[in-house]
Formats: structure tokens, sequence, C-alpha cells
């Protein structure tokens, strides 16, 4: 059985009910304990979850924090970069939707000086960041905080995301390929930035380099539903000819 299936299977349950056993997990696949621990384990080091004896448990808040400290500081230049690059492509007077993610909230910053500029969002740190600025209309959609996300997510964001249309949408993943599209954790990252993505005129993809070719667990979008993918220098050169040969336009930071 599939390895991101069971990751999906290990996430989903610790959504719904907190905590999952080593057994549930045998029981479900039919694998071994040794690679129910490892699933497990690659999660734990992930962020996404504590470790316990027998199973795991949902990360508790001070866990996330540094969690989430943890992954805004990595590839901390290439963010910034991408950040700049895809800012340069919001105009004075626009609507946009800004995703969750430690890469989309470095685009903040260099939204200030845009005049009449709308922006939605489900990510506390960019509402945070962008409330600073007197000239941006802030939406935040409500419902449910999923604390080592630092983002809103669930139904009731999603009947919310519904009701808007916007110019442009800025979105984050967990992994891309070629093969598989945007990848991630779990059903519940995706719902929103699909709903808004569906309601823009054009959609930018946000990832840095080290996303690229590496699958998560659940997928959610085809690379063609994309208008442009904003990574940065330090993607692989093959790579970068294999997408520009799938016609996927690709922007270097």
């Amino acid at each position: 059985m599939n390895k991101k299936v069971r990751e999906k299977f290990i996430m989903d349950t610790l959504y719904k009910k907190g905590k999952i056993s080593v057994n549930q997990i045998i029981e479900k696949f039919n694998v071994t304990s040794m690679t129910a621990r490892r699933d497990i384990a690659k999660l734990a080091e992930e962020g996404y979850l504590i470790r316990t004896h027998g199973g795991a448990i949902l990360a508790d808040p001070l866990e996330n924090m540094f969690s989430f400290a943890t992954r805004i500081e990595a590839n901390k230049k290439h963010k910034i970069d991408i950040g700049r690059k895809a800012a340069k492509f919001v105009r004075d007077n626009e609507s946009i939707y800004i995703d969750s993610g430690t890469t989309l909230i470095r685009m903040c910053p260099f939204l200030k000086d845009r005049k009449g500029l709308t922006v939605i969002t489900n990510s506390l740190p960019a509402a945070s960041e962008l409330s600073n600025y007197s000239n941006i209309r802030v939406t935040i959609l409500g419902g449910d905080i999923i604390h080592e996300r630092r983002s809103i997510y669930g139904h009731t964001a999603v009947e919310q995301a519904k009701k808007y249309s916007v110019k442009k949408a800025f979105i984050g993943t967990d992994g891309v390929s070629l093969k598989n599209g945007l990848t991630a954790y779990g059903n519940n990252e995706s719902q929103v930035s699909n709903v808004m993505a569906s309601s823009a005129n054009e959609v930018f993809l946000l990832c840095d380099s080290s996303k690229i070719e590496h699958d998560s667990t659940f997928k959610f979008a085809e690379l063609s539903s994309i208008d442009y993918l904003i990574t940065d220098s330090g993607i692989d050169k093959k790579i970068l000819q294999k997408y520009k040969k799938n016609k996927v336009n690709i922007i270097i930071a």
C-alpha cells in the first residue's frame, strides 16, 4: 500500500479524533509494526504530530509554535525572493487571495505601497502583517484554526470562500510534480485554495524549489489549473527544462 495513502489516513484520523494508534494503521493497511512506526516518525519529524507510546497525537500549540517557526525560517532567502517577485504582479485597486503557507507570507511586506488593494486570506500571519497598512483592506475567512499551519480551514471557511471572486489568487502547496500536480498533507489544507483559485482570473503557485518534483499525501489540483509557478533559482536545470517542455509557465525569482 502506498506510503502517501497511509500518511493521509494518519492525518485524517488525527484531525477527526486527535489521536491514532500503531495498531489502527496495522489493521487498516496490513503492514508491519515497523512500517507503521516509520510513517509516524516521518510525520513527527515534519511537525505534524507528536509520537506517543503505541501511537501519536496531534501536535499541541506549543509544539506547533516551534514547528511553524522552523518552517518559516527554512529556505528563508528563497521564500523572500519568491514573495518579492509575486508581489510585482499585484496592481493597485485589485482584489486578490493570499493562501496560507510560509512562502505566501513573504509577499505581504512587498504589498505595502499598493493603493486600493483588497486581500482575502485564510492565513493568520498574512492578515496580521497586512493589517499594518491602512491602504489595504483585509478580509480574513472565518472557520477552524489549524494551529500548526497558523491558518483557517473547515466547512465555514470553504462556504465563505465561495462568496468571493478575485482578480488573482496566490496559492501554496506541500509538493508539486508533473505526474501528480499539486499535493498537500490533507484535504483540509486544499479546499479553500481550490475554491479561491477557481474564482480567480489568474492563479499563481508560490513554491520554493525544494518542493518541486516532491509529492505529498493528497492530490488537490492539476498543474494545468495554475497560470504561473513562481519558484527560486535553486531549481534543478533539468527539472526546469522538463516543466518548460510541458508548457508550465515558470517564473524564476
